[in-house]
């Protein structure tokens, strides 16, 4: 993919490129790499992006337009967890770079959108080549799901306790 200099831009301001710098020399050089494997990939609006249970090998971001973030209830119902613009400089999938994953929520194109794809095993590949790109994007993700962990974590405690005051009757 060509990498323009508004590209360069865009992928600084994501978090998981967060920790290179677009006034140092050698990290524009690491985006640069970055934007050879990134494969243009457009959706129109109402298109799955990624589907909830399907294994996945690769990050989007989200370049132009407006996304859903759904997941499944235990009923088998979806709802909306968020909208994401473009202007948010968000992407999702983060996990496929680490590991072949199975994707916790599916994502769903609301308007016309463009994206860039960074399929997992090219990017290993390049951090196999790049291992300092290979570090710092792989710190941005694990502080990630760390942080959805710690959450969860939370999450399931404040559960546990309803249910222990719901069975106690208070």
């Amino acid at each position: 993919m060509e990498c323009k200099q508004e590209l360069i831009e865009k992928l600084s301001k994501l978090e998981i490129f967060s920790d290179l710098d677009i006034n140092d020399a050698e990290h524009v050089r690491l985006l640069k790499r970055v934007c050879e494997i990134l494969t243009p990939t457009p959706f129109n609006a109402g298109d799955v992006i990624i589907k909830e249970g399907d294994i996945g090998n690769s990050l989007y971001i989200l370049y132009e337009g407006t996304v859903q973030v759904r997941r499944m209830t235990p009923n088998n119902e979806q709802f909306a967890v968020a909208n994401l613009t473009a202007e948010q400089n968000v992407f999702f999938g983060e996990v496929a770079l680490v590991d072949k994953d199975t994707r916790s929520a599916s994502v769903y194109a609301i308007t016309k959108c463009n994206t860039l794809k960074l399929d997992g095993d090219r990017f290993k590949a390049l951090c196999d080549e790049e291992p300092v790109l290979g570090y710092n994007v792989m710190y941005r993700i694990s502080r990630r799901i760390a942080s959805a962990l710690r959450r969860s974590n939370k999450d399931l405690m404040v559960l546990y306790e309803a249910l222990i005051d719901e069975v106690h009757g208070e």
